[in-house]
Formats: C-alpha cells, sequence, structure tokens
C-alpha cells in the first residue's frame, strides 16, 4: 500500500532580485509504501528539501500532485510530522509537554497523551527527562525529543529534514543507529532527506537519486542490507561498501544511466513511478 505518491512535482519561483524564474524541482516522481524507510540524495541545490516542504504542506507546487494516505496535501496536517535539522523544540515547554502537545491540540485526554509520551520517551531513551527543558538536553537528546514528539502523533508519513546534520559525528552515528531501532519497533514510513551517501544506505530501504536541478529522478536504488542494522557490520558488509560506492558514483556522474554499469546494486523503478534521469 502506498502512503506517498509523488507525481510530476514541478516548483518554480521569481528570483526577487532578478526577476528571473528559477526552476526549484524539475519533474520529481516516486512513491513510498507503508512502513518503507526512502531516503533522498542529490547535489546541493537539487530541490530535495523544496520536495520535502511540498510534502509537508510547507510550500506549494507550480504542477504535479502529492498524495498522502490517497489524498491530496494542501496545507500542512498532523498527518505528516517533521523532524527538522534545527530541533524547532518549544524552548518554554518541558520534555514532556512537547511530547504530548501535539496530541493536546488534537484533543486526547491529559492521562492518554501522557502516557503514550512517556512510551515514546522510553523509546528515544530520554525516561526520567520528563521534567527538564530543551536547554537543559544536548544536541543529541534534543534530536531524540524532536523524534519522539513526531512519533507520538502517529502520522501517516515523517518527514526527515538531515535531522543529524547539526551534532558531532560521534553523536551522528549514535543516532542513526538510534533511528534504524526505533523504525525497526514501531515501522513508521519515513522520508528522509540527507546529503550523506553513507547516511542514506545505512537507514533506508530505498534510496531516490536526484539529478541536478532541474531536477528529475535519476534513479531509485534498493539497499540490500538486512534488519536490524549497526554501523560496525555494516562497514564490514561488501554489499554496504559497493552501494555506497554505486551512489558516489551515481552523484559524481550528475545523471548517470545505471544500465551502463555491470556492477550496479539492484535498482527498482517499479516500486514507484520515476521521471526519466
Amino acid at each position: 500500500m502506498r502512503t506517498l505518491e509523488i507525481s510530476n512535482l514541478h516548483k518554480e519561483f521569481v528570483d526577487a532580485y532578478t526577476g528571473q524564474t528559477v526552476v526549484a524541482v524539475g519533474d520529481v516522481s516516486f512513491s513510498i509504501e507503508q512502513g518503507e524507510f526512502v531516503s533522498v540524495l542529490g547535489p546541493s541545490g537539487c530541490g530535495k528539501t523544496t520536495v520535502l516542504n511540498i510534502v509537508a504542506g510547507f510550500d506549494t507546487q507550480t504542477s504535479g500532485s502529492v498524495l498522502v494516505g490517497g489524498k491530496q496535501v494542501d496545507g500542512p496536517s498532523p498527518e505528516r510530522g517533521v523532524v527538522f535539522q534545527s530541533f524547532a523544540l518549544f524552548p518554554w515547554k518541558t520534555v514532556l509537554g512537547n511530547v504530548t502537545f501535539g496530541l493536546r491540540m488534537r484533543g486526547v485526554p491529559r492521562a492518554d497523551r501522557e502516557a503514550v509520551a512517556h512510551q515514546y520517551l522510553e523509546l528515544v531513551g530520554l525516561q526520567g527527562f520528563e521534567a527538564k527543558y530543551p536547554h537543559e538536553l544536548s544536541g543529541g537528546m534534543q534530536q531524540r525529543l524532536g523524534v519522539a514528539r513526531v512519533l507520538a502523533n502517529e502520522p501517516e508519513v515523517m518527514l526527515m529534514d538531515e535531522p543529524f546534520a547539526s551534532v558531532d559525528a560521534q553523536t551522528r552515528r549514535k543516532l542513526q543507529e538510534e533511528l534504524t531501532g526505533i523504525f525497526e519497533t514501531k515501522r513508521p514510513t519515513v522520508f528522509f532527506v540527507t546529503h550523506d551517501v553513507d547516511e542514506a544506505v545505512f537507514l533506508a530501504d530505498r534510496v531516490v537519486v536526484l539529478s541536478s536541478r532541474p531536477s528529475q529522478v535519476a534513479e531509485i536504488v534498493t539497499v540490500p542490507l538486512e534488519r536490524p542494522r549497526h554501523w560496525r557490520s555494516a562497514l564490514d558488509n561488501p554489499d554496504f561498501r559497493h552501494t555506497v560506492t554505486y551512489l558516489t558514483d551515481l552523484l559524481a556522474a550528475g545523471e548517470p544511466n545505471a544500465d551502463e554499469s555491470e556492477d550496479a546494486p539492484e535498482t527498482s523503478a517499479a516500486a514507484g513511478a520515476v521521471g526519466e534521469g
């Protein structure tokens, strides 16, 4: 069952300084199945975050369509939870207050929303920190809180925009492993934007590669790694190393043709409508 369907997405805007029309997204089409983790990679400026913002309802496309659960996206909604790079927590609310906020807005009774919050805080390793405020947490803990806040609302799709870019490398690896554990436990549908090839492969079931602007889907690559995943074993896995190398070459080439590579890993265009790369 497809949770997210993006069809012929096109976005352009007028540059305020030059008056010229800029094409931010050319013609992007792909889908994400229920309970699937999909990473989106592409060159800097190709429109990865623009696509995510359109799916979130923060921006509108010039043409094309975005369906979540079969319904057209026409603005922000709790069914599309977003984990931002910059944490985006309420500094005046406690850890518990941040997680229960969305449930409160939906009218969930206090006892029920606090029970749900405690469940997800335990899942992300923040039990015992319920009364703390965001400024009392480390960067990694703040990002775990952001994940718990989104998951507590049980969105149809979880949108993640380079959520670990602002933490140090060691914390980032730890958070990536924790995210795979959360994914394996709860199986949310995840749309994950990143510029890090290793991260994209380690986390995802499939990787959508966008071309340079005006972007199209250059290729969709299936990640041949079993779950659960851990960095120690992944780095020693030939399939992981090969997939990372293949995607790195794919990005460097701009808009490559996978058919020209005899060593290409299995790709999956059938899993979603793919624009011509």
